[in-house]
């Protein structure tokens, strides 16, 4: 990133976290030059693109300074998650860690608290809202009514379609990508994806974004290129355990990719109390490297989520719809995850012998 892009990010925090009140006057170019030891150059840059972005204006002969927008009559913000205790992620450190040095306070409740209340009266009770969607159908009229309301609204995990609300979301693409990757390279070549989510009735949400994140990767030699979805969905309508065991069996699937760790660990546990050993007979990879993931035995090779970037992300694309609230804002920003490879997956290419 150019030097004057950095400089530039900070001042929009600073902004933006009311660290400069409306009509404060910013540090001069000589000030930022020295502190942040760079030209006077990238800071007359970083500081016109303040103005272009219309957090700045300037006063000739006396320096830059904070515009004011209108002012939000609270400085309470809201969490919705789907449960009261969400163990797919801990989206509120994330965005606690966010709003760290600032005066605005953070608020959860679950979404069945909030359908029981009435959304203008939201609007008054709080500057803005982070949403995460458990199911987006079902909540697509509230999230069309917050856009109405011009609620500063930003949704955690699924983007809402071409709705005009921002998103922030992991890059789950990828991470299927990566996971399939993983298997591959461990010399496995039947690979199922299994969730107990339905994705295939919409195409929609985090599961799907998995499942063709794991399609994009998976391409092997002599398996129809049918079965990928047949798996995912008959391994889905399984009744029990051993009526399970006996289809991975049967299709002589060596691994799964899970569409998150509640799944994964569920599977695991449950495939050994009916006799079978892992990794041995089926390696096992989750998502989203819940607290659980490392304790199970075998631990589980999982993907993790950086949930304070994605925090950060949240915080200032709320924070901006709050400060500059005439542009409408598209955003959907993805946040990189990681593999973390443990006991849960293991190698099906046999060494050469010396």
């Amino acid at each position: 990133m150019p030097k004057y892009q950095t400089l530039y990010e900070r001042l929009r925090a600073a902004i933006l976290r009311g660290e400069y009140a409306p009509d404060d006057l910013l540090p001069s170019e000589n000030a930022l030059a020295i502190h942040y030891q760079v030209s006077r150059i990238t800071t007359k840059r970083a500081l016109n693109e303040l103005v272009k972005a219309d957090l700045a204006y300037r006063v000739q002969g006396r320096g830059s300074f904070v515009k004011p927008h209108a002012a939000s009559r609270s400085r309470k913000l809201l969490l919705v998650l789907p449960y009261a205790n969400l163990k797919m992620g801990d989206y509120a450190s994330g965005i606690t860690t966010g709003l760290a040095g600032t005066t605005w306070q953070l608020e959860t409740i679950t979404s069945k608290q909030f359908r029981q209340r009435h959304l203008i009266a939201a609007t008054d009770q709080y500057a803005g809202i982070f949403f995460y969607p458990r199911e987006r159908n079902a909540e697509m009229p509230t999230l069309i009514t917050l856009a109405q309301l011009h609620m500063p609204t930003v949704i955690l995990d699924a983007p809402p379609s071409a709705l005009a609300l921002p998103s922030v979301a992991s890059d789950n693409v990828s991470g299927g990508h990566l996971a399939a990757t993983h298997l591959l390279d461990l010399g496995h070549e039947r690979i199922a994806f299994c969730s107990r989510v339905p994705f295939w009735q919409d195409w929609s949400g985090t599961v799907s974004d998995r499942f063709f994140g794991y399609l994009n990767a998976y391409h092997p030699v002599g398996i129809a290129p049918t079965l990928p979805l047949q798996w995912a969905q008959d391994l889905s309508g399984c009744a029990d355990v051993t009526t399970l065991a006996e289809y991975l069996t049967h299709a002589r699937i060596t691994a799964v990719i899970m569409g998150n760790d509640l799944e994964a660990v569920a599977l695991s546990q449950a495939l050994q109390k009916i006799g079978w050993s892992l990794p041995d007979r089926l390696s096992i990879v989750g998502f989203d490297d819940i607290e659980i993931a490392a304790s199970n035995s075998p631990a589980l090779t999982t993907l993790t989520q950086d949930f304070e970037a994605l925090g950060r992300q949240a915080v200032d694309l709320i924070l901006q719809q709050i400060n500059v609230p005439d542009q409408c804002y598209l955003d959907r920003i993805t946040v990189p995850v990681k593999l973390v490879v443990r006991n849960s997956t293991q190698s099906l290419i046999k060494e050469a012998a010396p």
